[in-house]
Parts: C-alpha cells; sequence; structure tokens
C-alpha cells in the first residue's frame, strides 16, 4: 500500500454533487481532493434535463453561462397523459450531456484548486473510533490511503459502497431508468424543440422522454418506480413499447441514426432509506436517494447537496461548528428544507400510476388556469407543492 496522502476534505465521486462541494470548499481555501473511479471526460446514463434546481445551482457556482454556449434551451415542457392529451408547461430549462456538463463541472472544481485523482475505486473509510477520517482505494498501482478531516461521499445509488461506509441503505434501487442518443433529422427537431415527458398508456405505470440536445443529438429514455401498481414492468420491455407503440418515438427512431445502444442504470429517489451521513462522512445526491421520485430528476438536488455540504464543512474546519455534528446539521437542514417538496413528488408518482387521474389533470391544466399554474411552479420550485397534490389541491383544481 502506497503512503497516505492528507488532505483538509476528502471528495469521493466527481459527479454533479462532488463536483460541487470541491468547487465550492476549494474556494473557501480548502484543501481537497476530488477522487473518482473513471478517467474523464466519462458518460452516464442520464436524461440530460437541466429544470431550476440545477440552473439555481450553476449560478451559486458562476457556471451558468459556459453551460449555456454549449446547451440547448427549450422553452417548454411537454407531459403528455395517457389518453394523448398534451400539456405544454412554461419554465426555464437546459439541456447538455452529462458527458460534457460533468466535465465542466470538474474543470471548474479543479480551477479553484481541488486535485482530482483517479482512476480509484473506494474500499472502506479509514476511521478513528467513531470519526471517518479518510478512505482506501483500490487504484491500478495498488491499494492506496488518502486521509482528510472530512470525507464527502458522492457514489451514485451503488449500496455496496455505501454499505461500507457505514450508511445502511436498501440493497436493492426503488426505480431505474436508461436512455439511447439520436441524431435526428433537422425536420423533426424543428417540430420537437421541447422536453417532453410522456406517460402514454403503453408505458404506464413508467414513463418516457424526449428531450433534444446540441446538435440534434436527442436523448430518448423510459423509467420505472417500484412499488406502482400491479406488476413493475422490465426497463427493456418499457423501451420496447415506448420506440414502437408511441407515434413520436417511432418516427423519431426510424428517421434517425442510432448513435448509442440502450444503457440503464439504477435509481434511489424520496430519500427512501438514507442515512445522510455520520461523524466525519457526509452522503451526497444519489448517494443519500436525493433524486426525486415521479420525474427521476436528480442533478439539481446533487448539486445543492454539494454546495449545502462544503458550506457546513467549511464552517466546522474554520472552528465555527463542532467536526462531530456536522452530519447532524446537514442532514437537518436538507430535509427541513425540501422534505415538503419530496413528499408532494411520492404522491405524483402515486398520481402517475392511475392513467385516469393524469387525464383528468391534463384536462384541467389545458381547460383552467390553477392546475397549470401549480404544476408550473412545481417544475420552478416556487410555492407550495401540496398545493395541487392533495385532496384540497385536486378538488379545487376541478373548478379552477
Amino acid at each position: 500500500m502506497s503512503a497516505a496522502s492528507i488532505h483538509d476534505v476528502l471528495v469521493i465521486g466527481a459527479g454533479p454533487a462532488g463536483a460541487a462541494a470541491a468547487w465550492a470548499l476549494a474556494r473557501a481555501g480548502q484543501r481537497v481532493a476530488l477522487v473518482d473511479r473513471e478517467t474523464f471526460p466519462r458518460d452516464k446514463t442520464c436524461g440530460d434535463g437541466l429544470i431550476p434546481d440545477a440552473l439555481g445551482a450553476l449560478d451559486a457556482m458562476g457556471l451558468r453561462e459556459t453551460v449555456m454556449r454549449e446547451a440547448v434551451e427549450p422553452r417548454a415542457l411537454h407531459v403528455v397523459a395517457p389518453g394523448g392529451e398534451s400539456v405544454s408547461l412554461a419554465g426555464e430549462f437546459l439541456c447538455l450531456t452529462r458527458l460534457r456538463l460533468d466535465a465542466l463541472l470538474v474543470d471548474a472544481a479543479v480551477g479553484a484548486g481541488a486535485a482530482l485523482m483517479g482512476p480509484m475505486s473506494a474500499l472502506q473509510p479509514i476511521e478513528d473510533g467513531r470519526q471517518v477520517r479518510g478512505a482506501r482505494f483500490r487504484a491500478l498501482a495498488g491499494e492506496r490511503e488518502i486521509r482528510a478531516r472530512f470525507t464527502l461521499l458522492a457514489t451514485g445509488a451503488n449500496a455496496v459502497v455505501s454499505r461500507a461506509f457505514g450508511l445502511a441503505t436498501p440493497m436493492q434501487p426503488n426505480a431505474v431508468a436508461g436512455r439511447a442518443y439520436f441524431k435526428v433529422p433537422s425536420s423533426f427537431a424543428q417540430r420537437y424543440p421541447h422536453l417532453s415527458i410522456v406517460y402514454d398508456q403503453s408505458l404506464c405505470p413508467g414513463y418516457g422522454w424526449i428531450f433534444p440536445g446540441p446538435g440534434n443529438r436527442y436523448n430518448v429514455g423510459v423509467g420505472v418506480f417500484a412499488g406502482g401498481r400491479g406488476e413493475t414492468p422490465s426497463l427493456r420491455g418499457l423501451w420496447k413499447r415506448f420506440t414502437t407503440r408511441f407515434e413520436p418515438v417511432a418516427e423519431l427512431v426510424a428517421q434517425s441514426e442510432a448513435l448509442t445502444e440502450f444503457r440503464g442504470a439504477p435509481l434511489r429517489t424520496g430519500l427512501q432509506g438514507a442515512t445522510l451521513g455520520r461523524p466525519g462522512l457526509l452522503a451526497l445526491g444519489d448517494a443519500a436517494a436525493m433524486t426525486y421520485p415521479s420525474t427521476g430528476e436528480g442533478i439539481g438536488k446533487a448539486m445543492e447537496s454539494g454546495l449545502l455540504a462544503a458550506r457546513l464543512v467549511s464552517d466546522a474546519l474554520r472552528g465555527a461548528r463542532p467536526l462531530e455534528s456536522v452530519h447532524r446539521a446537514y442532514a437537518a437542514e436538507f430535509r427541513g428544507q425540501f422534505a415538503t417538496r419530496y413528499q408532494a413528488y411520492w404522491t405524483a408518482q402515486a398520481w402517475t400510476s392511475r392513467p385516469w387521474l393524469l387525464n383528468l389533470l391534463a384536462r384541467r391544466a389545458n381547460a383552467g388556469r390553477f392546475v397549470r399554474r401549480e404544476l408550473e411552479a412545481l417544475i420552478a420550485e416556487e410555492g407550495n407543492p401540496s398545493r395541487l397534490f392533495s385532496v384540497r389541491g385536486a378538488m379545487r383544481g376541478l373548478v379552477g
């Protein structure tokens, strides 16, 4: 085993959560090691859509303009109900492949002073009593130790790693999604410049998406959440139905060049079964099941968790709060800020498993102002999501 290196903070995982945390910590003057199991740039299975919470995090990092120079900017999100009715929702959105987004975030972290290391796979924590003091890794040249005063775990939905670091988490993910890239004709891109989330009858209780990307490179995918009504369909079964039975996607596949194979990945959503930390260790993003139920969107909350963790850890390293209590403050602040929103998305997920309810929502969104306004506020993370996703909200939606 090679000699251990010593840092103020060790960040394991260089996706959006880890890179955002490393950037903020390095900017605060901390010595940061940012470790990933892969060499960047690397691809990541994702929908590639950036909604307002992710855009807010990019604003906080001063990176929104940088991302916008490469991204496409859809001006609407179209939600297609099982009966075929479509609702167009206004909002701020960007689309950029994770290959480029993650590379830009890592570049920002390195530019701020973080030391990028890898490829190395995390094996287990280094502990001093109950306190985590870094980690052991498997590298190409053998095992390596990186010691740190604090450690951040941003390794995604990998339950094996989370458990190795002493964080209780269910072994099975509660959702799965997959996507493929297509180079579409300009004529198709002109007709579908918006984001589309599809709850076609053939997909329920799953869903599909069609997201435009730079250079007419479209991200097309499907997802499904466990625990819905009826038997959970297979991901590849959903993909086959989406690409053959939903007419716009069948047209896309017939006319376009397939750039990648269909590829799936597990998701952990809604904070379900999540442990957000222990002394000396915080879990970020999908490592703490921070992806939203119902939509599978997780980039924004991953970045926000990284920025929050960085602020609290920096405070502790400067002596403003006890290091051993940071995990409690982090869990309390994150849950306090977002628990209501996660509950609303859980309710929305239950609703999406009922085609008749989705059809009713679509009709009311197109017929009145209340449902449309509340759906747009939910996407923008403004207002109270329980105004719609509640019995009272449903009743008001029938008349407003």
